[in-house]
Protein backbone atom coordinates (compact mmCIF):
# COMPACT_ATOMS: atom_id res chain seq x y z
CA UNK A 1 0.00 0.00 0.00
CA UNK A 2 1.23 3.49 -0.79
CA UNK A 3 1.20 5.62 2.35
CA UNK A 4 1.91 9.29 2.92
CA UNK A 5 3.72 10.36 6.08
CA UNK A 6 3.40 13.98 7.25
CA UNK A 7 6.70 15.67 8.04
CA UNK A 8 8.39 19.00 8.33
CA UNK A 9 11.43 19.66 6.20
CA UNK A 10 13.50 19.77 9.40
CA UNK A 11 12.51 16.13 10.10
CA UNK A 12 14.61 15.12 7.11
CA UNK A 13 17.84 16.74 8.35
CA UNK A 14 20.46 14.10 8.94
CA UNK A 15 18.30 11.15 7.87
CA UNK A 16 20.21 8.46 6.03
CA UNK A 17 19.08 5.63 3.78
CA UNK A 18 19.19 3.17 6.69
CA UNK A 19 17.21 5.40 9.10
CA UNK A 20 13.52 5.39 10.01
CA UNK A 21 11.09 8.27 9.61
CA UNK A 22 9.56 9.66 12.81
CA UNK A 23 6.58 7.59 14.02
CA UNK A 24 3.52 9.42 12.73
CA UNK A 25 -0.08 8.90 11.71
CA UNK A 26 0.10 8.12 7.99
CA UNK A 27 -2.45 8.50 5.22
CA UNK A 28 -3.47 6.17 2.42
CA UNK A 29 -6.43 5.07 0.36
CA UNK A 30 -8.72 3.71 3.06
CA UNK A 31 -12.13 2.15 2.50
CA UNK A 32 -13.96 5.19 3.92
CA UNK A 33 -11.90 7.55 1.73
CA UNK A 34 -12.79 5.47 -1.34
CA UNK A 35 -16.48 5.33 -0.32
CA UNK A 36 -16.57 9.10 0.10
CA UNK A 37 -15.46 9.66 -3.51
CA UNK A 38 -16.70 6.62 -5.47
CA UNK A 39 -16.11 8.21 -8.88
CA UNK A 40 -12.41 8.90 -8.20
CA UNK A 41 -9.70 6.72 -9.71
CA UNK A 42 -6.77 5.38 -7.70
CA UNK A 43 -4.48 8.28 -8.61
CA UNK A 44 -7.06 10.84 -7.47
CA UNK A 45 -7.59 8.98 -4.19
CA UNK A 46 -3.85 8.82 -3.57
CA UNK A 47 -3.64 12.57 -4.18
CA UNK A 48 -6.43 13.11 -1.62
CA UNK A 49 -4.49 10.99 0.90
CA UNK A 50 -1.30 12.95 0.21
CA UNK A 51 -3.17 16.22 0.72
CA UNK A 52 -4.43 14.88 4.06
CA UNK A 53 -0.85 14.17 5.08
CA UNK A 54 0.21 17.65 3.99
CA UNK A 55 -2.54 19.20 6.11
CA UNK A 56 -1.54 17.00 9.08
CA UNK A 57 2.04 18.23 8.78
CA UNK A 58 0.77 21.70 9.76
CA UNK A 59 0.04 20.33 13.25
CA UNK A 60 3.72 19.39 13.66
CA UNK A 61 4.82 23.00 14.11
CA UNK A 62 6.26 25.84 12.10
CA UNK A 63 8.27 25.23 8.97
CA UNK A 64 7.93 23.94 5.44
CA UNK A 65 5.69 20.91 5.24
CA UNK A 66 6.82 17.70 3.56
CA UNK A 67 5.28 14.33 2.82
CA UNK A 68 7.12 11.04 2.37
CA UNK A 69 5.45 8.58 -0.01
CA UNK A 70 6.30 4.98 0.85
CA UNK A 71 5.24 1.51 -0.17
CA UNK A 72 4.57 -0.60 2.92
CA UNK A 73 2.55 -3.63 3.93
CA UNK A 74 -0.14 -2.37 6.29
CA UNK A 75 -3.85 -2.72 6.80
CA UNK A 76 -5.84 -0.10 4.86
CA UNK A 77 -8.08 0.45 7.90
CA UNK A 78 -8.61 4.12 8.56
CA UNK A 79 -10.95 7.05 8.34
CA UNK A 80 -12.66 9.07 5.59
CA UNK A 81 -9.73 11.51 5.43
CA UNK A 82 -7.42 8.62 4.63
CA UNK A 83 -5.69 8.60 8.02
CA UNK A 84 -4.65 5.06 8.87
CA UNK A 85 -5.80 3.57 12.16
CA UNK A 86 -2.28 3.13 13.58
CA UNK A 87 0.76 5.42 13.41
CA UNK A 88 3.63 4.05 11.35
CA UNK A 89 7.38 3.96 11.70
CA UNK A 90 8.54 3.79 8.09
CA UNK A 91 12.09 2.82 7.11
CA UNK A 92 13.63 5.26 4.65
CA UNK A 93 14.28 2.21 2.47
CA UNK A 94 10.51 1.96 1.87
CA UNK A 95 10.22 5.61 0.77
CA UNK A 96 9.85 6.19 -2.96
CA UNK A 97 9.65 10.00 -2.98
CA UNK A 98 9.42 13.15 -0.92
CA UNK A 99 7.05 16.03 -1.64
CA UNK A 100 7.93 19.43 -0.17
CA UNK A 101 5.81 22.57 -0.26
CA UNK A 102 7.41 25.34 -2.24
CA UNK A 103 6.42 28.02 0.28
CA UNK A 104 4.70 28.16 3.64
CA UNK A 105 0.98 28.67 3.13
CA UNK A 106 -1.97 27.98 5.39
CA UNK A 107 -3.42 24.47 5.70
CA UNK A 108 -5.59 23.62 2.73
CA UNK A 109 -3.25 25.31 0.25
CA UNK A 110 -0.06 24.42 -1.55
CA UNK A 111 -1.19 21.11 -3.02
CA UNK A 112 -0.32 22.13 -6.56
CA UNK A 113 3.00 23.69 -5.56
CA UNK A 114 4.67 20.59 -4.14
CA UNK A 115 8.24 19.97 -5.19
CA UNK A 116 8.96 16.32 -5.95
CA UNK A 117 12.21 14.64 -4.86
CA UNK A 118 13.34 11.09 -5.50
CA UNK A 119 14.38 9.20 -2.38
CA UNK A 120 17.99 9.29 -3.64
CA UNK A 121 17.87 13.09 -3.19
CA UNK A 122 17.31 12.82 0.57
CA UNK A 123 20.70 14.43 1.25
CA UNK A 124 19.51 17.62 -0.50
CA UNK A 125 16.55 17.97 1.87
CA UNK A 126 16.57 19.26 5.40
CA UNK A 127 20.06 20.72 5.15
Amino acid sequence: MRVYVPLLLTDLAGLTADATLPRRPAFGVTGPLRAGDPGADEEELEFEAMCGALDAARDLGAGRRAVAAADVTVSPAGDARGMLADPLEVPVGDVVSFHVEEGQGPAGTGYDDLLWYDVTELGLLGS
